[in-house]
């Protein structure tokens, strides 16, 4: 009997920590990504910090408090070194030519949203005349959604730089839009960030929300147009270890705003933001004395926040008033 020829390896992201690449097959698989990106980005470190935040994550989820239910990380599988030629020898030839051994790290696969799902956004979001090539695109087949539940829509935005499904941000008006849950949202990265600060004990910096189907089996939301899904928390080559004191507390504060915008901010400009804001606070403190017991580091938090985003406000508005002379 013929021994299969393995599946070649497609990219199915890229980022400043390097390119992503995975197999296409169905069912459970795995994800690489290739420290190939920027100089002083390391998947070695994004290892590290995956295996913490997993442990942590996974702890408090399987404890009475239950925090965080439909969140998920990617399961942590294995760090392959540059000069690792076991494994290099027998999976190199399955890159594209001209791809180096490097550090790679392996990791679960979060699966992209199903064809059906994908031509739905494609027709909510996308003008007509994009539609037809990105429903033929094969790299668009790769479909995950950022959930950016800190960003509306408004006139001074930038416009946004994406025409892809990959990685595609969903602001939180369009959310609201598609009838999704973001008090829920909200309520699992306030658990998210409980559990991060105060049990991790690392900053958050730069990891990355999505919105993705959930595994076999799991409990997650329906929705008409996304069907099941369940938030996903992944990428974290950037993030720092935190001390607990005021200096840790200002080094995750200046990361959150830092950060895309997927959490909500005490800086929006409408009584639904400000609602969403006050829900994501209460649930904060709530997970965060679930962690920590009694302690007045999560309040603190809080007045950090509260305060760099009224700075953020006046800024913006600064800003505003320029434009609106110009």
């Amino acid at each position: 009997m013929e021994t299969p020829t393995p599946l070649p390896f497609r990219q199915i992201g890229k980022g400043f920590c390097g390119s992503v690449w995975a197999a296409d097959r169905s069912g459970v698989a795995s994800a690489m990504k290739r420290e190939d990106g920027g100089t002083y980005r390391s998947v070695t470190h994004d290892s590290a910090m995956h295996i913490i935040i997993e442990a942590s994550l996974t702890s408090l989820q399987q404890s009475p408090h239950h925090l965080a239910p439909r969140l998920n990380i990617p399961a942590h599988r294995e760090l392959i070194a540059s000069d690792n030629t076991c494994w290099w020898d027998a999976r190199k030839q399955r890159f594209p030519e001209g791809y180096e051994a490097c550090n790679t790290l392996i990791t679960e696969r979060i699966l992209p949203f199903p064809k059906a799902t994908r031509h739905k956004i494609i027709d909510l979001f996308f003008l007509p005349g994009s539609r037809k090539a990105l429903k033929a695109s094969r790299k668009d087949e790769d479909c995950l959604l950022r959930c950016y539940l800190g960003r509306r829509k408004d006139a001074f935005a930038n416009p946004s730089r994406y025409f892809t499904l990959r990685n595609k941000p969903m602001q939180i008006h369009q959310l609201e839009g598609l009838g999704l849950p973001v008090v829920e949202y909200a309520e699992t990265t306030a658990d998210a960030l409980a559990v991060l600060f105060w049990h991790a004990k690392v900053d958050g910096n730069d990891v990355e929300f999505v919105l993705a189907p959930p595994r076999e089996g799991e409990e997650a939301w329906e929705s008409e147009v996304l069907g099941s899904h369940r938030l996903w928390i992944l990428d974290f080559d950037c993030v720092k270890p935190m001390s607990m004191d005021d200096a840790g507390i200002e080094q995750a504060a200046k990361a959150y705003y830092r950060n895309d915008p997927y959490y909500p901010r005490p800086d929006g400009n409408n009584a639904e933001d400000d609602d969403l804001w006050q829900i994501f606070v209460k649930r904060f403190l709530s997970a965060s004395e679930k962690v920590l017991g009694a302690s007045d580091l999560p309040g603190r938090m809080i007045e950090m926040l509260e305060r760099l985003g009224r700075e953020r406000g006046l800024r913006r508005a600064g800003l505003r008033a320029v434009e609106t002379r110009g």
